[in-house]
């Protein structure tokens, strides 16, 4: 499966999710491998048909070439006027950190227009209130005064009425001695002079309560017109302080604003240098996960390498295996029990894959059912942790909530082989299993290969599937269902 993939370079999207973060670097090194044995391949070639051809009249490409007649190369960095990668950098995050610090100090001072905006027309409508209450209040003023004016022509008449009303008075009474010494036998006349006299009095009583009432209600008129003209004069002199007050909050907000835009340049240059050092900061954390990452495959090749070795002598047994069995065939030529086909099934003439689940079906019943792979030879029936084909989601779905160590082996519809689902801390992880060379071994190079589906199960029940992950096959996952996904294998 390998070699056809290395063949085309390519492989199905499908198949990639199938393979494990270990397996997907594996393949990501050797196809690389491939592109440059490849391209030295080309590069050999090209050279020997230019040394045959030795064409002159066709299209070269002529290097300059230094005093020593090598090629010329400029390394940027080497000359005194170049900068160095570093502080490329350095002058980039810079430039990004100020751009960002300004976007923001201008998304700030936008607001603060808008802001000022918005106080500055509430102030004129204050204003415009302010003014329309002053020309109310000045309204009123003079109509109190209308009204003081008119109640004092008014006591002044009265005052006039009064005084003709006393000299009338004065007029009778005179008259009336007058004619009571000239008539003082007229006892009737002077009855009805008396009566006449009582009636004056008894009606300048009355008016003098009359002018006495109307005089406090004057009063009372007076003071109130007074209280209401202190009163608006009064408001007058808060409106007058409020606008002073209005007035002094203007200029203090204008100061305001100018220390504020100076606080803003400050905060942008701050923000321009701490978005900087953020910048650096991250490139130097990069740097150090580029480290940590070439460590890591470092530790990779290094598990690998111990793998390739650990496979070399797994296929060095297996060739003296062959060799013996020919052996023993030639010497007692009894060739019934050589079975060619058990060494050498992957030889059949398949495709790199299987086209649907049908045919990885019968591809099971036809190579793998024979040597009953995934079977219990005790019970005769498969192993418990043997499943037939699956989806990718069904298997996770089945084992999300299972403890860790859970797995099964199910059927692949990808590969001419199996898939490994084992439950970690964080997820399912999915190991392909590579049934189609001599064995099985999970798919890759430099891989353990075993003579039986059930010991390769066995060996990782004990041994890490990687070195990475620590995966150790603890709990079979069963059947969950009365019918058994693996009665389409049988």
């Amino acid at each position: 499966m390998l070699q056809q993939i290395l063949k085309d370079m390519y492989i199905e999207p499908e198949l990639l999710a199938e393979l494990s973060d270990e397996q997907k670097q594996i393949l990501f090194f050797k196809m690389r491998e491939e592109q440059v044995r490849r391209w030295k391949e080309w590069n050999v070639k090209v050279e020997k048909q230019k040394i045959i051809s030795g064409k002159k009249n066709g299209r070269n490409v002529n290097f300059k070439l230094d005093i020593g007649g090598n090629p010329w190369v400029w390394v940027m960095g080497e000359h005194k006027d170049d900068k160095s990668i570093e502080q490329i950098l350095e002058e980039e995050s810079l430039e990004v950190a100020r751009k960002e610090a300004h976007k923001e100090a201008e998304l700030k001072r936008l607001k603060e227009i808008e802001e000022r905006k918005r106080i500055d027309e509430e102030e004129r409508k204050k204003q415009k209130e302010l003014k329309e209450e002053r020309e109310k209040i000045a309204r009123e003023k003079a109509a109190l005064e209308e009204k003081a004016r008119k109640i004092k022509e008014e006591e002044d008449r009265r005052k006039r009425e009064e005084e003709r009303r006393r000299r009338e008075e004065e007029e009778v009474e005179r008259q009336r001695k007058a004619k009571e010494e000239k008539e003082r036998k007229e006892r009737e006349r002077v009855k009805q002079l008396e009566q006449k006299r009582q009636e004056l009095r008894l009606k300048r009583e009355k008016e003098e309560q009359d002018k006495i009432r109307h005089e406090k209600e004057q009063e009372a008129l007076l003071k109130k017109l007074e209280e209401e003209r202190l009163q608006k004069e009064k408001q007058a002199k808060e409106i007058k302080e409020q606008e002073r007050q209005l007035q002094l909050q203007i200029e203090r907000e204008k100061k305001e604003n100018k220390q504020r835009d100076a606080k803003y340049e400050i905060e942008e240059k701050e923000r321009t240098q701490e978005i900087f050092s953020t910048l650096q900061k991250k490139r130097r954390e990069s740097k150090l996960e580029a480290e940590k990452n070439r460590d890591r495959i470092e530790q990779i090749w290094n598990v690998q390498l111990r793998k390739s070795k650990v496979a070399d002598q797994d296929r060095s047994s297996w060739a003296q295996f062959a060799r013996d069995t020919v052996r023993r065939s030639r010497i007692s030529r009894d060739f019934e029990h050589f079975n060619v086909s058990d060494m050498m099934n992957h030889t059949r003439d398949r495709g790199p894959k299987p086209k649907n689940r049908m045919e990885a079906i019968d591809w099971y019943r036809d190579v793998e059912l024979p040597k009953k792979a995934g079977f219990d030879l005790i019970t005769n029936r498969p192993d418990t942790w043997m499943h037939g084909p699956m989806s990718r989601i069904e298997v996770e779905s089945l084992l999300i909530n299972k403890d860790e160590g859970t797995y099964l082996v199910r059927l692949s519809e990808r590969i001419w082989g199996y898939t490994l689902s084992v439950k970690n801390k964080e997820r399912t992880k999915h190991f392909l299993i590579d049934a189609s060379l001599a064995g099985y071994q999970f798919f890759g190079t430099d891989q353990i290969i075993h003579r039986k589906l059930k010991d390769l199960v066995e060996y990782h029940t004990m041994t890490p599937i990687s070195e990475l992950g620590k995966e150790i096959l603890k709990f079979p996952q069963g059947q969950t269902s009365s019918k058994p996904d693996y009665d389409v294998l049988l």
